[in-house]
Order: structure tokens, then sequence, then C-alpha cells
């Protein structure tokens, strides 16, 4: 009776110890398969986007949030990561961000921009330049007007060519604040040097549309191509304008830091 008694507790014993040994390594498999599936150099960013206008998205609409490198001047930004979330209803839209954390270090300025798609194009966008690195961020979205064509009841090409030469302008009006923000924080010698490399750039966007409208061998067309093609990259070199002025908080590179201080 004493030896069957010893053989049950033994038999018990060993089917505990295999039972856990299989679950150790389950266990095991599982943090493995969870580290791989997320590097160690994988980071997350979370915050909220809202807006002020008490009205609900329309349907289908996608949040998208992204985080960019701004570091290149008069360069678009380099996308380091984006979420794209389905609304359902009215704000706060709580979002979650994956990113690789190699590319925000130095030099890179890296920015949060977000923006509200609907199935007929942008309903919502930040306009400011939020530090990706904010404490818990709070992305504000406002709304996009929707404004006509001015060049859709053009019939002929002449009011085209006079409808894109007025866009040109257009363009140039509203890169002027930027310049004279850019300006006013630069010091004497730090304005001139800024004037030429804007004077190098107004020789590259004339030579670089007169390249693209001599495709049309001085047809008719040929004008509206040029302006086209100045008033666009008058509002790219806009965009570049503000990113070098805004300064996000920490970034040392940006032109209000050449500001001379005052002497007491």
């Amino acid at each position: 009776m004493g030896y069957q008694l010893f053989n049950h507790l033994l038999t018990n014993l060993q089917k505990h110890h295999r039972a856990r040994n299989r679950w150790g390594g389950y266990l095991a498999l599982a943090c493995t398969c969870a580290l791989q599936a997320f590097p160690a150099y994988a980071a997350i960013l979370e915050g909220e986007a809202v807006y002020r206008e008490r009205i609900m998205p329309p349907l289908d609409s996608v949040l998208v949030v992204s985080l960019q490198d701004t570091s290149r001047a008069d360069a678009p930004a380099t996308e380091l990561g984006s979420v794209r979330i389905h609304l359902a209803g009215g704000p706060p839209y709580r979002w979650r961000l994956e990113y690789d954390e190699r590319a925000t270090g130095a030099p890179a300025r890296p920015v949060l921009r977000a923006r509200i798609e609907t199935p007929t194009g942008l309903w919502m966008t930040t306009d400011t330049v939020m530090p990706a690195f904010t404490p818990a961020p709070i992305l504000q979205l406002r709304s996009v007007a929707a404004t006509p064509d001015p060049c859709a009841s053009a019939s002929t090409q002449a009011a085209l060519n006079a409808c894109a030469y007025e866009s040109f302008l257009a363009a140039s009006a509203a890169m002027g604040p930027q310049l004279r923000q850019i300006e006013s924080a630069l010091t004497p010698s730090r304005r001139t040097a800024w004037r030429n490399v804007q004077k190098a750039w107004l020789t590259f966007r004339t030579q670089s549309c007169q390249f693209e409208s001599s495709a049309l061998q001085g047809g008719s067309a040929g004008p509206m191509v040029q302006w086209q093609c100045a008033a666009r990259m008058t509002r790219e070199r806009t965009v570049a304008l503000a990113r070098l002025s805004s300064c996000p908080e920490g970034d040392i590179a940006c032109v209000p830091h050449g500001h001379p201080k005052s002497t007491p």
C-alpha cells in the first residue's frame, strides 16, 4: 500500500514538472515573438486631435496624423510615420503613432501634423507646427474653406494665360510676409547673405519655369505653363519659409535665433 502511494505521488510530480516546462516554453516563445514584433528602436507617440466647430465629421471621414522631418530647407517634409483613424463620432480623437526613433535624432526636426480627409477632399487640417515631443500633444484642426477655381470659367487661351498670371501674383503676395518676418529677425550681415540666397532662388525659379514652358516651343499656352510653374514653386517656397521661421522649442537652427540680442 505504501509503495503504491509513493508511485502515485511520484507520477503526479513528474506530470507537474513536464507541464511547468511546457508552459515555460510557451511563455518564452510568446516573449520572443513580442520582441520581434516590436523592435528595440520602435517608439510611440500618443495624443489627441480636436476641432472647435460643433459639427460631426462627414461620412467616411479619416483622421491622418503624421510625424514629419522638416530639417531640409526648400524641400518637402519627409514623413517618418503616420496613422489613419476612421471617424465615427465627434472630437476629441485619441491617436497612437508608431515610428522609428532612429530617424528623429539630430539633425532631424520632427513635427506633428494632422488632417481630416473625406471622400470629396480635405475637410480640416492643422495650420501650426507642433514639435513632435511636446508632452501630451493636442493637435488643433481648422476648417479648410472651399475656394472656387478662378480659371474654371476661362474659355480662351488668352484668358487662361491671364488667370495663371493672377495666380502667380497672389502666390507672390502670400510669400511677402514670410520674407519680411525672416529678414526682421536677422543681423545686418546675415540679412545680406539671406538676400543673396533669395536672389539665387528667384533665378532658379525663372530658369526652371522657362525650361518647363519650352516644351511647347513658343505655343500660345507657353505663358500659362510658365506662370503656373512660377505660382507652384512660389507656394512651395512659402511653405518652406514658414517652416524655417516656425522655431519649434529646442530648435537652435531656425532663423529667429539669429536675432541680435539687445544690449543693456
